[in-house]
């Protein structure tokens, strides 16, 4: 009876593991269904931009102004006063066919842009020569290279020479041959060398003659800063020499960058510029940067406006000069007098223009 309880308590031990394996599991409550979000509704169609309501909307400069906006020279065309050029110190030349009211760039696709003369052929109003970089002697000045030549008004250049002047600060062309010039070579603002005084061509730029400049060792940094060329007789010429020198801290000009011999001032040729003499009578020594201009009606009288730093100089904001200033001559350069001591920042500004 005994061993009958145990065999009937066995097996019911051996069946409970089963049984717990079997027992069903609870079921997993299922997270609710989420709604998708509601489309945003469609942006309204944006209307169709018709080009002509553009049409009047042009685009314009808005800068640089100051350091890069100055102009550098004008020249008109002697057979259409509607018709000039603008030299721009950083932007190569602008034509206007129309008195100014738009203007066209027409030095765009050259080696440079900064521009330090303009003059067209007052035979032959086609021809169209340019000196690049900037004469003014500012720390932003850029340099150019040399000279070029149109023949058809701007529409084409030609490089023409003097490629190591890198700053041209005039040009003057002979009244009656579009191939004969004189191109004032201020020379490398930066460093001494390369091309500067005086030059002259009479094949349109093929070749070139230096007619003035100073003598070694000083031909490497005194330059031309200036050529004006008498109307009524294209054999007198007055030019300007002048030497000046930049650094990033620095400038010097004049009598400080040729061991104190003054190898400037204004000088005289009736030959065309095969002989020159120096003009002193009633002009101050130590010069530095001049501009020169003829009057037109009566070329005997002529205006200069001269940096000179004889009986001291003068403070960057001081437009009165010591001893320069504006001078007038009546008997073609031979006596000057000062009528003026106005000369404001004259290594950059020293330019003057008498009413045709």
């Amino acid at each position: 009876m005994l061993r009958k309880a145990f065999g009937i308590l066995a097996v019911i031990i051996l069946m409970l593991p089963a049984a717990v394996a079997q027992k069903p599991k609870p079921k997993t409550k299922e997270a609710p269904a989420t709604l998708a979000p509601a489309a945003a509704p469609a942006a309204p169609a944006e209307p169709a931009l018709d080009p002509v309501m553009l049409k009047n909307l042009k685009a314009r400069s808005i800068g640089p102004a100051v350091m890069g906006g100055r102009v550098a020279d004008v020249a008109i065309d002697p057979n259409d006063a509607s018709t000039f050029y603008v030299a721009l110190g950083t932007g190569g030349v602008m034509k206007t066919l129309n008195n100014g009211i738009t203007f066209d760039g027409i030095f765009e696709k050259e080696a440079v842009a900064a521009i330090g003369a303009v003059a067209v052929s007052p035979s032959d109003s086609k021809v169209i020569w340019v000196g690049t970089g900037e004469a003014n002697d500012r720390n932003s000045s850029s340099w150019g290279g040399g000279v070029y030549r149109s023949t058809d008004g701007g529409d084409k250049w030609t490089f023409a020479g003097l490629k190591s002047s890198r700053t041209i600060a005039r040009i003057v062309v002979h009244p009656t041959d579009s191939k004969t010039a004189w191109v004032a070579a201020t020379g490398d603002l930066w460093n001494f060398g390369g091309e500067r005084g005086l030059y002259k061509t009479t094949d349109g730029g093929a070749t070139w003659k230096r007619v003035l400049g100073a003598q070694p060792p000083y031909d490497n940094r005194v330059g031309c800063g200036e050529v004006a060329l008498d109307p009524s007789d294209p054999n007198v010429l007055y030019a300007v020499l002048y030497a000046r020198q930049r650094t990033p801290w620095s400038f010097l000009a004049g009598t400080a960058i040729t061991d104190g011999k003054d190898l400037g001032g204004i000088f005289k040729s009736t030959d065309g510029g095969e002989t020159w003499k120096k003009l002193e009578k009633g002009l101050p020594g130590s010069t530095g940067r001049i501009g020169l201009s003829i009057y037109r009606k009566n070329p005997k009288i002529v205006y200069a406006i001269v940096q000179s730093e004889e009986g001291g100089t003068s403070g960057i904001d001081d437009v009165r000069s010591k001893s320069g200033g504006i001078f007038r001559s009546d008997d073609a350069g031979e006596t000057w007098s000062r009528v003026n001591a106005l000369n404001p920042r004259p290594f950059y500004f020293s330019q003057i223009r008498v009413d045709p």
